[in-house]
């Protein structure tokens, strides 16, 4: 049976939908998961645009009841994973609360399902009603830190658990709010934190996930230590190198936070 899990943001720009996507390709390529990516972005929905997929049905399509037979002819495989990708113009009115109801019905086909919700307040509800478990991903400055505290309240307010927080394209240290303070001021453990690298910017190109193109890449292997957490399997030693150039004053705290996540599990 599958754990629904969400990625939650009050504010566009965080890498929500890559890391969605990051997290997927590691979970089945890695840890040889059933994977399926919902784009639950529903009025500004990038899914399908990040992967090349021009869909006949989309997310819109299931929810007002108009995807042919049903849900299968909405999902796609790229990369050893499903997505289904949602509509960037509907004429439609759709009911995103029946989202729940509609993961309920193949929970049974995957390990993970992974919601990439919208920034917009209102939207992010029916994600937050349809997840078994969030993650807040924000940016370490100060502006975005405040909106994912929004989320984090929201969340909290419909009693459904944010596990872990999630930095972000952190630049510099100096700059920017450590893993210390955001845990200080959000009161929820930082599972990862993600360097920013002009690199993502070559894997959106090409359309293909940087887990998979370069797993030897720093964000590679972050994202395959979060991966690692969510189904519980040992995390792989950094080399030398990376402990030797580890990011200023952050290191280790995250890694310690996800070792206690394994063991809740």
């Amino acid at each position: 049976m599958a754990e629904v899990i969400g990625f939650i943001s009050i504010k566009g720009g965080v890498g929500k939908t890559t890391l969605a996507l990051e997290t997927a390709a590691s979970l089945a390529n890695h840890f040889k998961k059933r994977v399926l990516v919902i784009d639950a972005n529903f009025s500004a929905p990038n899914l399908g645009l990040w992967l090349g997929i021009k869909p006949e049905y989309t997310l819109h399509d299931v929810l007002a009841g108009d995807a042919g037979p049903g849900f299968a002819n909405a999902i796609h495989q790229r990369h050893n994973f499903h997505i289904v990708p949602a509509a960037m113009e509907y004429k439609k009115d759709v009911d995103p609360f029946r989202l729940k109801k509609i993961i309920e019905k193949v929970k049974n086909r995957y390990d993970f399902i992974i919601l990439d919700s919208s920034p917009n307040y209102h939207e992010l509800i029916p994600v937050i009603a349809a997840a078994d478990k969030l993650y807040a991903v924000t940016t370490p400055d100060h502006v975005t830190l405040g909106t994912t505290l929004k989320a984090v309240r929201l969340a909290q307010n419909k009693k459904v658990p944010v596990k872990g927080i999630i930095i972000n394209r952190a630049r510099n240290p100096k700059f920017e709010y450590s893993v210390r303070d955001i845990e200080k001021r959000t009161e929820i453990p930082v599972l990862a934190r993600i360097r920013d690298s002009k690199d993502m910017a070559r894997s959106l190109f090409f359309q293909v996930p940087l887990t998979i193109e370069d797993s030897g890449h720093h964000i590679s292997q972050e994202i395959q230590n979060f991966a690692s957490a969510l189904c519980g399997a040992p995390e792989k030693s950094r080399g030398i190198f990376s402990r030797l150039f580890s990011f200023g004053n952050w290191s280790g705290k995250e890694k310690i936070n996800r070792e206690l996540f394994r063991k809740q599990q």
